[in-house]
């Protein structure tokens, strides 16, 4: 690499640790390490993220006005493109989430992970990045939101219509109902938590702990970014 760039050992080591940090390659250390190419990860994104919006004093309510601004596109994307395969695992979502307390870690995990489900489905990557990477900024820093019965009712009443318009191919439809229950979801969350909307985001290093997609845990499926440039269209 030395003699193919032209540069100075320090200066391609330096270049190297800064792709790390990027999570672009893993220097594996030892006789035939070197740097390895990873698949990149909305965490790495996350963390980039975070990190300027800490400089910029966002508070939380910053991110909860830009997952409004584009959940309904993200549902219409669903709609769109969903595969079968797609479906079911949002399918399986819901089924988990009728079975946990809205009072719960998991429920909040799971609830998170239905959306990032959503966005993969889309089948945009942009899109996966910064919906999962918002995820990933809250999930970080523990924020401490749970949700009361009748609220769990409602969110899974609204998924079932989200995920019966995408099941219909209708993205219209889909958009309408992710912007009706966004709405009631920003609402809860200002009215519950409104010391919390007013708090500053903080950066949290997430990619140094091996974490996954928000509300995935180990042994769970992850769906790899660099699979969601297929070009196709299945019927549900």
């Amino acid at each position: 690499m030395l003699d193919h760039y032209g540069v100075a050992r320090a200066t391609l080591r330096e270049a190297l640790r800064f792709l790390e940090l990027q999570g672009v390659i893993k220097l594996r250390p030892g006789p035939g390490g070197g740097p390895v190419v990873l698949e990149p990860k909305p965490e790495n994104f996350a963390s980039a993220m975070a990190l300027l919006l800490q400089f910029t004093g966002a508070e939380y309510r910053s991110l909860i006005e830009v997952r409004q601004a584009v959940s309904p596109g993200m549902a219409a994307f669903a709609a769109e493109r969903a595969s079968q395969e797609d479906v079911e695992r949002l399918r399986e979502s819901l089924d988990r989430l009728k079975n946990l307390v809205g009072s719960s870690q998991e429920y909040v995990e799971e609830n998170r992970n239905f959306h990032d489900l959503l966005a993969l489905a889309g089948q945009n990557p942009l899109m996966v990045f910064l919906v999962v990477g918002l995820h990933q900024i809250t999930s970080s820093s523990s924020l401490g939101i749970f949700y009361t019965e009748s609220e769990r009712s409602y969110q899974i009443n609204a998924y079932e219509r989200i995920l019966s318009a995408i099941v219909k191919r209708d993205p219209e439809l889909a958009s309408s109902e992710m912007g009706r229950f966004m709405l009631r979801s920003d609402r809860y969350l200002e009215q519950r938590y409104p010391d919390l909307m007013s708090k500053r985001i903080r950066w949290v290093d997430g990619t140094r702990d091996g974490a996954k997609l928000s509300g995935k845990k180990p042994g769970s499926q992850h769906v790899p970014i660099g699979k969601l440039n297929r070009k196709r269209k299945r019927e549900v």
